[in-house]
């Protein structure tokens, strides 16, 4: 069974071996039962990355092995920095969803609009473009009836 876009943890850890620099926040990761905390983080960067509205991903079993080759990389980068940033960014969600717009002991500030957006690494976006879906906004020509009360429901646009 795959864990993300990995076959195992060994194709995980060798991609963090071989091709990553920086490898200390894996390296921390304990993956012992029942932990398996580089299981959950590779699980949990997919989730965000699948289900993200911004792309539309292959399954594991779906992806070409060319492809598979790209969102492994991408999955390992996202898992790198949950392995950073989850604890974090979970504390600094926590006090958006509470309605808390700024810190005053760290002087920070936190925008509302930000409550709903899930942090993806400028790395994981560069490696993802190929899936990027098209958002097409639309308008519609209406004619005005300057007859018409405005409680008219209109359909057939």
């Amino acid at each position: 069974m795959s864990i993300g876009y990995f076959d195992s943890i060994v194709a995980a850890n060798l991609y963090f071996t071989n091709e990553r620099l920086e490898t200390w926040a894996w390296d921390e990761l304990v993956e012992v039962a029942p932990t398996l905390q580089k299981t959950k983080t590779l699980n949990m960067a997919y989730n965000r990355m699948f289900f993200d509205p911004r792309w539309d991903l292959p399954t594991y079993a779906g992806a070409t092995p060319a492809e598979l080759a790209a969102l492994s990389i991408a999955n390992a980068e996202m898992a790198y920095y949950l392995a950073i940033h989850c604890a974090g960014e979970d504390r600094r969600k926590g006090l958006q969803a509470q309605g808390v717009l700024g810190a005053g002991v760290v002087k920070e500030t936190y925008s509302e609009k930000m409550l709903m957006e899930l942090p993806i690494p400028p790395i994981v976006i560069a490696i993802l473009d190929p899936w990027k879906t098209e958002r097409h906004f639309g308008a519609v020509d209406l004619e005005r009836d300057e007859e018409e009360s405005v409680d008219t429901k209109v359909y057939g646009f």
